[in-house]
């Protein structure tokens, strides 16, 4: 094959093939998945999301959120590499916080205190926590290349990505009726295999999540059929 085609070839198995990131079906409860009237508006590897109407949020409401988080963010996991880690909790919820709205204040949206008349609720959990091995580079989706980096892994050589799955709900904040739910996975920093998180292993993720959740939002303000 000639060079210029396995090149072409190799990035594009970078960009689509072969992550070892954990689905988002596989990840998210059954319990999660909400019933009508909620209707799916995204689905794919790392989001699913569903809204209520078609109609514009701005229809009914302001861009006015009263951000509504857990006291402290739970990281319930099976895995012992995650223990002792609930002490950096309330650290890692003030930093999310911090991120989120400044990402909203930025997009132009009023922050409110409490609940208020055409303001949106938003409440946002973390639904799950987990670490799968990196992703390959570029050349290990040659077949010697992938032989050296899966051993690597199998031997506790090559490194995990941290993994978190935002749980966020967007609602009217004085009738409380959902108008909107989603799921979205975010990745954090690269750990060695039998290492414990860090709080700044977490940051990236939880930014990540920020900017998801605010450009979601955006869009669920724009009517439809507008760019």
């Amino acid at each position: 094959m000639p060079f210029k085609n396995l090149a072409l070839l190799l990035f594009s198995l970078s960009l689509f093939g072969c992550s070892m990131a954990p689905s988002i079906d596989t990840a998210m409860p059954a319990a999660q998945t909400p019933a009508a009237p909620l209707q799916t508006i995204e689905h794919d590897d790392g989001t699913v999301a569903w809204q209520r109407a078609s109609a514009p949020f701005s229809k009914s409401h302001d861009k006015t959120i009263f951000i509504n988080l857990p006291k402290t963010f739970s990281f319930d996991s099976h895995d012992p590499r995650f223990a002792n880690f609930e002490g950096d909790a309330n650290t890692l919820r003030q930093h999310f916080r911090e991120q989120l709205e400044k990402q909203l204040t930025t997009a132009g949206y009023r922050l409110v205190d409490k609940p208020t008349a055409r303001a949106l609720s938003l409440q946002i959990s973390i639904a799950d926590i987990e670490r799968a091995p990196r992703d390959p580079n570029v050349t290990e989706y040659i077949p010697i290349g992938m032989l050296v980096g899966l051993s690597l892994h199998a031997t506790g050589v090559r490194d995990d990505t941290l993994y978190l799955f935002f749980q966020s709900e967007v609602s009217d904040s004085l009738s409380g009726e959902t108008l909107a739910r989603a799921v979205d996975r975010a990745s954090g920093r690269n750990i060695e295999q039998d290492q414990g998180p860090a709080v700044e292993d977490v940051y990236p993720a939880m930014d990540t999540a920020a900017r998801l959740i605010r450009e979601r939002l955006d869009r669920a303000f724009q009517p439809a059929g507008s760019a």
